[in-house]
């Protein structure tokens, strides 16, 4: 048995979710795709400007999402930033999909950690960015973990804030949670921390309590599983890859 017939939630983000959505349906699944997160541009543009006037100061520039190389190489564009100045700074990235949107905003990948987590990515670069400066493009809701890692490990980080991240819009809550409930999704699957507790916003304890013997929850790596748990819900599959493609084909195989 296989995911063939199997309808799966896709939580991400429309935009994002294609690669996601192309591999179920190769394999066989029918994937329904409910956002759980929205991202728009932060309150004001003031730091990530003074920090892109700054752009040759900065030994290496750290991505851990797709959204912070978008919004952040969107703003360069908008600043009028020639690509060549934007592409000598030194780029890493966490994860495949991150390194990609680097690669195609023309962007030069010089590391990327073997782990697809940001954890992995700071303890990776240990101390080889030892008093070098570093510009940490994120989300409003990042974590500390990677710029407090690289501080311990001897760098000199900045961090601004270059998307805001917010609950989905446009819900039916009643709806939605009736669709969970009634076992209409044979997997629920998670590709952030803020996509799992957004979910959870939805429901009320005692649904909520109710999830797990309804659909298998399956994440795309350990800090998402971290935050499925923190909900009181069980993971049933973590992906080995922290990739959308590999998330798929681990809740596949957890089918045969």
């Amino acid at each position: 048995m296989t995911m063939r017939n199997r309808r799966i939630l896709v939580t991400r983000q429309r935009e994002q979710a294609g690669e996601m959505v192309r591999e179920i349906e190769r394999l066989g699944g029918n994937a329904v795709v409910v956002p759980m997160i929205a991202t728009g541009p932060p309150g004001s543009w003031t730091e990530c400007d003074a920090a892109v006037g700054r752009l040759g100061t900065y030994d290496a520039l750290v991505f851990t999402s797709v959204n912070a190389v978008e919004s952040f190489v969107g703003r360069t564009r908008t600043l009028g930033v020639p690509p060549a100045r934007l592409a000598r700074a030194r780029s890493v990235a966490v994860g495949e999909a991150t390194a990609s949107a680097l690669k195609e905003s023309g962007l030069p990948v010089v590391f990327v950690p073997e782990k697809f987590t940001g954890e992995s990515l700071a303890l990776a670069l240990g101390e080889s960015l030892a008093g070098k400066r570093v510009l940490f493009p994120r989300g409003n809701i990042a974590r500390e973990t990677v710029p407090d890692a690289l501080r311990e490990g001897g760098a000199i980080v900045e961090t601004v804030t270059v998307y805001v991240t917010s609950g989905p819009g446009g819900i039916d809550r009643e709806s939605f949670v009736r669709r969970v409930l009634s076992g209409e999704f044979d997997v629920v699957t998670f590709a952030s921390p803020s996509a799992a507790v957004n979910f959870g916003a939805l429901f009320r304890a005692d649904e909520l309590s109710a999830v797990a013997g309804r659909a298998r929850i399956a994440v795309i790596g350990p800090t998402t599983a971290d935050a499925v748990r923190r909900l009181g819900l069980r993971v049933d599959i973590i992906a080995r890859e922290s990739t959308a493609c590999g998330l798929v084909r681990c809740v596949d195989e957890s089918y045969s």
